[in-house]
């Protein structure tokens, strides 16, 4: 009797905890279903290629936090069959629709509607292509090609610009409205086209009242963009590169070393100032061989009007406020000052 009543309790405690589990498990699953976003405003293009698994899919949700938890999702996505609705194409997705809403789009017809990307200004192609492949466009490496080799009837760089230089400092920042098949060729396009028509004439009527080409203009606004992001530091910032290139000293521009370490993959690596690069200022003396990012009209602005001092230095604290002197020693006090040195 005593031993009956114990494996009662026993089962009691099992039954219990059984609910109490599951009641844990609800709580969490619901809570990792939730949106991603408490509003319905950045969109995500996802592509479902022909024969792909549901995990697959999940997978690629998870990686572009469309989905809180894949785990979660996954099991909810089971339940309701999307496995056995799965069709290729590509779908509008928002980080703010919940489950329901994710796999009612992802059941029904690929998206022919368009859909806007926002690249921001001051942005390396490296950048740029990182951005563009994570909302799901097309792959970072095609349209580094494009970027480096793309051919575009009509279209001419600055004068200025070496044979083969590629479109580096071009692929200008904007939003734009795109059908979500756009190819990494067509993107590309209306970026240029957009330089064309807001930066290319700046650059071809005020480079030369600077002694610059268009081309080495658009290099120093981009090596400022980088530098800068008030209106007034940087036209400070652009005058101080060109006191120091008019008097033949080296640039030396942390950001431009940043490049080439990202350039060739090593953005990890630490950094030095010898680190060996055509793009180092610390070694080589003039502008480096091309732009480092694609630079706002704010920039190419600051760089055609810049504020003249006798300014030869700067340096840029932590709470984003610069510094500016005119010798060596003065500089070094600045940096020493701010804990810099």
């Amino acid at each position: 009797m005593i031993a009956r009543q114990r494996w009662r309790v026993v089962g009691i405690v099992l039954l219990l905890a059984l609910v109490a589990g599951l009641a844990v498990v609800a709580l969490v699953g619901r809570r990792e279903l939730q949106p991603v976003q408490s509003n319905h405003r950045q969109q995500v293009v996802i592509t479902v290629s022909r024969g792909e698994s549901l995990q697959r899919l999940v997978e690629d949700l998870g990686s572009h936090h469309v989905v809180r938890s894949q785990f979660f999702f996954g099991l909810y996505a089971d339940f309701r069959g999307l496995g056995f609705k799965l069709h290729p194409g590509k779908f509008i997705l928002d980080r703010g629709m919940g489950p329901s809403e994710l796999v009612a789009v992802l059941e029904g017809p690929s998206s022919q509607l368009p859909i806007e990307v926002r690249v921001q200004d001051g942005l390396s192609a490296l950048q740029e292509s990182a951005l563009l492949a994570s909302d799901g466009l097309f792959s970072a490496a095609d349209y580094l090609g494009q970027v480096n080799s793309g051919k575009f009837p009509g279209i001419s760089p600055p004068a200025g610009a070496p044979a083969g230089s590629g479109w580096e400092g071009m692929a200008f920042g904007d939003t734009y409205e795109v059908s979500p098949r756009v190819t990494p060729h067509q993107f590309l396009l209306l970026q240029l086209q957009d330089f064309q028509r807001r930066v290319a004439p700046m650059l071809a009527s005020g480079a030369s009242r600077l002694g610059l080409t268009p081309y080495q203009a658009l290099t120093l606004a981009s090596i400022v963009s980088a530098e800068a992001t008030t209106s007034r530091d940087r036209a400070l910032v652009a005058g101080v590169f060109l006191n120091r290139l008019r008097l033949g000293m080296p640039l030396q521009s942390d950001v431009t070393i940043l490049y080439a370490m990202a350039r060739a993959g090593q953005s990890g690596a630490k950094f030095t100032t010898q680190y060996p690069s055509p793009y180092n200022t610390y070694l080589h003396q003039g502008l480096p061989p091309g732009p480092i990012d694609s630079p706002g009209v704010g920039a190419v602005d600051a760089v055609l009007n810049p504020i003249a001092s006798d300014y030869l230095y700067f340096v840029s604290l932590p709470n984003g406020k610069m510094l500016f002197a005119v010798t060596a020693a003065q500089h070094q006090q600045q940096v020493q000052e701010a804990g810099l040195g």
